[in-house]
């Protein structure tokens, strides 16, 4: 066999199983909702730094309140606002705090969660090192000298209730970046390095509160619908349905929930009434359908209704018409 003969075999053997690997996958409904399963009000104090490095805790602090404030299901109270009124209690400069600070800050600024910490240490370091500076044929042909700079940023991060005072979260925080420069060239300063470290430690924390105090599923209508694998796709997404169309058919997918959550469903008519409804107990990645018989419904405005564990997830609102 030649070369080109086992390239192009190679090619049609990737082509199949990235078909082969697209029929398997059962396409997101479009609709997201996340469900916070208590109150996600959080405030961002101010962080301890006691390494060697000026600056660091605000810059994690930044990071962090950045990355909550795009993050879906918490609200985070104004860090302008909220450094006043601890100035204007003479609370100043809060780090890592007890019950009593906690609660006083949580009255004041109505905030559910705290989150608070310390920097206690930045290593780095610089080393020497080669780049590839031409390659031939997937391999390389010329290294040249460089330097390897390294930071990680050490800390602890607490999330604190806000009511009680009491710690929910106490972790150990640890994220490193580096860069590789040839030698000659200008390295930027490990700020930047710091600073993207602390960028990760404000993904981590972000997606810790989002998956430890929130719920998330997936959901759509539909006029047709089909099976597949352990899921179900739907067809034809819309929010008008005609009586023809003989029932109009609700896929949630519960993407990221407890084991036996709760979730009650419910069809609502123009008048208010509850003409449908549903009790289920699902889990984590299970696929559920829902349907309504569209005979004998009056014309108008319906509405479908989704709680999780008793708090609303969804309202969807869908028209019915002759």
């Amino acid at each position: 066999m030649d070369d080109a003969l086992g390239i192009v075999i190679a090619i049609g053997l990737a082509l199949a199983l990235v078909v082969a690997l697209f029929m398997l996958v059962i396409p997101e409904p479009a609709q997201r909702a996340v469900i916070a399963t208590e109150r996600l009000d959080v405030a961002v104090l101010t962080f301890d730094n006691s390494s060697s490095w000026p600056g660091v805790g605000e810059t994690l602090r930044a990071r962090i309140e950045t990355e909550l404030v795009n993050a879906s299901g918490i609200t985070v109270f104004s860090r302008s606002r909220l450094d006043e009124l601890l100035t204007e209690q003479m609370l100043g400069e809060v780090g890592l705090i007890d019950s009593a600070t906690a609660a006083r800050i949580g009255s004041l600024t109505g905030v559910s969660k705290l989150l608070t910490g310390t920097v206690y240490g930045i290593e780095s370091r610089s080393e020497e090192t080669t780049v590839c500076e031409e390659w031939k044929d997937g391999e390389c042909v010329q290294s040249v000298p460089a330097i390897r700079h390294t930071v990680r940023v050490l800390g602890q991060i607490q999330v604190v209730s806000a009511q009680t005072g009491q710690i929910e979260q106490a972790l150990d925080v640890e994220r490193g970046e580096s860069v590789t420069v040839k030698q000659g060239n200008t390295f930027g300063g490990y700020e930047t390095l710091i600073a993207q470290a602390a960028d990760d430690i404000a993904s981590d924390m972000a997606s810790l509160l989002t998956f430890t105090y929130t719920r998330e599923l997936r959901y759509g209508l539909y006029r047709a619908v089909k099976p597949k694998r352990n899921g179900y796709v739907g067809e034809d997404e819309t929010t008008r349905f005609e009586r023809s169309d003989g029932e109009a058919y609700l896929i949630v997918h519960f993407t990221r929930i407890r084991s036996d959550d709760s979730f009650d469903l419910s069809w609502i008519d123009p008048e208010g009434n509850v003409v449908k409804s549903v009790d289920d107990i699902v889990s984590s990645r299970d696929w559920c359908l829902y349907q309504l018989d569209l005979s004998g419904l009056p014309d108008g405005r319906f509405t479908v209704r989704g709680a999780l564990n008793g708090i609303e997830a969804f309202e969807k609102a869908f028209i019915l018409n002759r």
